[in-house]
């Protein structure tokens, strides 16, 4: 232990050692005044604690309640944190259409394939340009067709979250009951619905691969 520089003038030179650790006495004694004094002034009684608490929590309600009348309401009369973009509509539908048309070509040219290699098809005999041009116009009509369901599907999905914002489920459903409805009106579509079920089924959980794994 060392005397500091601003005491040395206390500690005399004949009897050294006992005068440092007069010294080092009276430093721990005032060491623990400055320490006492501090916690003294930082002292909070429990009561005033309490009230302060519960002026906190007393005005915390009362603030959310402003921030709710303060919310404004949509066109529509829903309270809605999505705003209208053309942007998004367009890349709704351009994902919709895309993912769609590539599914549903897929499935068209599977459905193909099965009619043409069938023992009772018509297209046994048939030439390998008529197999062809029956290929491309099952794959083709198929995709297109896919292409516009999924396409109106997602539209619907944005659409719903911008009128109301309810929650992907809700929107899931809802669009999903007008795009199998209107499908469903198309006797020549209804063949295609275990397909538009699969397709919404994919994006369901592609949805919560992405949203909701984490």
């Amino acid at each position: 232990r060392y005397v500091p520089w601003s005491r040395l003038n206390e500690v005399s030179a004949e009897d050294y050692e006992t005068e440092k650790e007069r010294l080092f006495h009276r430093l721990n004694r005032e060491a623990t005044k400055e320490i006492t004094s501090s916690s003294d002034n930082d002292f909070v009684p429990p009561e005033l604690e309490q009230r302060e608490n519960s002026k906190t929590n007393n005005s915390t309600p009362n603030h959310n309640i402003h921030n709710n009348t303060q919310k404004k309401k949509n066109a529509f009369g829903f309270d809605s944190s999505v705003e209208y973009a053309f942007t998004d509509l367009l890349r709704s539908a351009a994902f919709g259409g895309s993912i769609g048309s590539i599914t549903g070509a897929t499935f068209g040219f599977m459905d193909g394939m099965r009619n043409v290699t069938s023992d009772t098809s018509t297209l046994k005999h048939a030439s390998n340009a008529a197999k062809g041009r029956f290929l491309l116009q099952g794959t083709t009509r198929t995709g297109a067709t896919f292409g516009a369901f999924f396409g109106g599907f997602h539209i619907c999905k944005y659409g719903i979250r911008v009128i109301a914002d309810p929650g992907d489920v809700v929107e899931i459903g809802a669009a999903s009951v007008l795009g199998l409805g209107t499908m469903m009106t198309k006797p020549v579509l209804r063949s295609n619905l275990p397909y538009a079920v699969m397709l919404i089924s994919m994006d369901c959980f592609s949805l919560y691969m992405n949203k909701y794994s984490s």
